[in-house]
C-alpha cells in the first residue's frame, strides 16, 4: 500500500460515511421518511452501491497484491479464515470479563440489540448485518485505514487507529470487544492480504449473533 493515501482510497470512506450518516441527518429535517422499512432498504442498496464502487477503485491495490507475491496461497486462506474465528472468540471472552470486572455487572451490547429490534421489523437489514456490513468494513478499516497506515507507521498504530474507530462508528458500550474483534481481523488480513479473510471472519460472526438472537 503506499504511504500516501490515494483518491480512491478517499473516495469509499466519503460513501460509506454518506450510507451511514444520511439516515441520521435527515431524520433531522423529515423525520416522517425514517421508517424501519426505509432504513433497511437504504442501507441494503446504499452499501451494496458502495461495495461495487469501492471495489472498482481498489482493484489496482488487489492486483499489485497478486504481483507481489504477497497474497496467501488458497491453504493458508482458508487456515487464517479458521485461526481469525478462534481468535476473534477468545479474544472477545478475554474483553467481555475484563469489562465485567470493570464495571461489575455483565453488560449487553446497546448496538446488537438495536440492530436486533431493526432486524426483527425488517428482515432485509439481515443481509446488510450479515454480509453488505463486513464487506464495507473490512474494505475500509482493514484495506484502506489499516493498509495506509501500516505502510507509514508500522502494524501497532496503524492497528490501534483503525480498531478505535472501527469500535466508535458502531456507538456501542463494548469498546473493548471491538478493539479485541478488530485484532483478530487486522492480523489475519495482515498474514493474508485477501480481504476475503477478515469478511468471512465478520460475517461468521454477525450470522452467529443473529441465528442466536433469533433463538431467544
Amino acid at each position: 500500500m503506499a504511504p500516501n493515501i490515494r483518491l480512491r482510497h478517499i473516495i469509499p470512506i466519503l460513501l460509506y460515511a454518506f450510507v451511514q450518516f444520511f439516515p441520521v441527518l435527515i431524520s433531522g429535517v423529515r423525520p416522517e421518511w425514517i421508517t424501519p422499512t426505509a432504513t433497511g432498504l437504504w442501507f441494503a442498496i446504499g452499501f451494496s452501491l458502495t461495495i461495487i464502487i469501492s471495489l472498482f477503485l481498489l482493484w489496482p491495490d488487489l492486483k499489485l497484491y497478486k504481483q507481489q507475491g504477497i497474497q496467501s496461497n488458497l491453504n493458508d486462506t482458508v487456515k487464517w479464515i479458521g485461526l481469525g474465528i478462534l481468535m476473534q472468540y477468545g479474544l472477545v471472552i478475554v474483553a467481555n470479563l475484563i469489562e465485567t470486572w470493570i464495571s461489575g455487572d455483565v453488560m449487553g451490547s446497546q448496538n446488537t440489540e438495536q440492530i436486533a429490534d431493526i432486524v426483527r421489523l425488517v428482515p432485509v437489514m439481515t443481509l446488510s448485518v450479515v454480509l453488505l456490513g463486513p464487506i464495507m468494513e473490512e474494505i475500509l478499516f482493514r484495506h484502506i485505514l489499516f493498509g495506509n497506515l501500516s505502510a507509514r507507521f508500522g502494524f501497532w498504530i496503524a492497528f490501534a487507529v483503525s480498531s478505535l474507530l472501527f469500535a466508535l462508528i458502531h456507538g456501542d458500550n463494548k469498546i473493548l470487544v471491538y478493539v479485541a474483534m478488530s485484532f483478530a481481523f487486522t492480523v489475519a488480513y495482515a498474514k493474508t492480504r485477501r480481504l476475503i479473510v477478515p469478511i468471512a471472519i465478520h460475517a461468521f460472526n454477525n450470522a452467529l449473533v443473529m441465528v442466536v438472537l433469533f433463538l431467544m
